[in-house]
């Protein structure tokens, strides 16, 4: 019933957007790892890509990631809504990696104790122009983020600040620190992001836009720290391309 209810909703969103004026819009990124919340989802030579609808303030859409031995494989499906300062998503997300230690073969299946995907829900706050601090807080609502005995769900956080600590031209350089936990943690330590409660990322992202013969190359470097799983990653990104 869960899955049906999901997809009318996704359906009725992305069909009234596709009956009146609406734009769709892509990008492809290659990378050398995908970082998330302090971990490191995979590494190697990795691709991401994204395609949505916008509609005014709703938007909806797909996000796809994978590696090129085919060790990591990951398929979304997300809805948003968005104005000048908010921002409220919620992905359907649904990793399917050959060794996932979880159910990787069922993409339907929407059984909260059986299932391999997980809902996250998204909210982002920018304070104002003038003091462009984003406030971040994101918890998984459903899906595989359940305790030790499958009895019932963590609803695991992350609540994060990010703010651009410099900005001149086409470069950027950002700040992030966030804060893991898990609010119904039956009295376990771990939740979905790291083994216990803290501060498990602290990041500096570098952002820089390169054109060539009047084609924009934007590129990224990505250090991500984790002092709660005592460890760190480096990622480098570039944008094939962006529309």
């Amino acid at each position: 019933m869960i899955k049906y209810k999901l997809l009318l909703a996704f359906s009725i969103i992305v069909g009234s957007m596709s009956l009146s004026a609406q734009e769709i819009h892509s990008a492809l990124q290659l990378r050398n790892s995908h970082l998330w919340r302090g971990l490191e989802v995979s590494a190697g030579l990795i691709y991401t890509g994204d395609v949505h609808l916008d509609f005014e303030n709703f938007y909806g859409g797909f996000w796809a990631g994978g590696n090129a031995d085919g060790s990591y494989k990951e398929f979304n499906n997300y809805i948003g809504y968005k104005n000048k300062h908010l921002v409220l998503e919620l992905w359907d997300i649904y990793n399917f990696s050959p060794d996932a230690l979880y159910n990787n073969k069922e993409f339907f299946n929407y059984s909260a104790a059986e299932t391999g995907r997980f809902w996250d829900l998204r909210s982002y706050y920018t304070i104002s122009d003038q003091f462009p601090l984003i406030l971040s807080w994101n918890t998984v609502v459903f899906g595989r983020d359940r305790n030790s005995k499958n009895t019932g769900n963590k609803y695991s956080s992350f609540v994060f600040g990010e703010y651009p600590v410099y900005k001149k031209e086409n470069l950027e350089v950002r700040g992030r620190i966030g804060y893991g936990f898990a609010l119904n943690n039956r009295g376990e330590k771990n939740n979905f992001f790291a083994k216990e409660a803290g501060f498990n990322e602290i990041s500096l992202i570098i952002s820089k836009s390169f054109t060539i013969e009047g084609y924009k190359i934007p590129i990224g470097i990505w250090g991500m720290w984790n002092p709660v799983n005592n460890n760190a990653f480096l990622q480098f990104s570039v944008q094939a391309y962006s529309f």
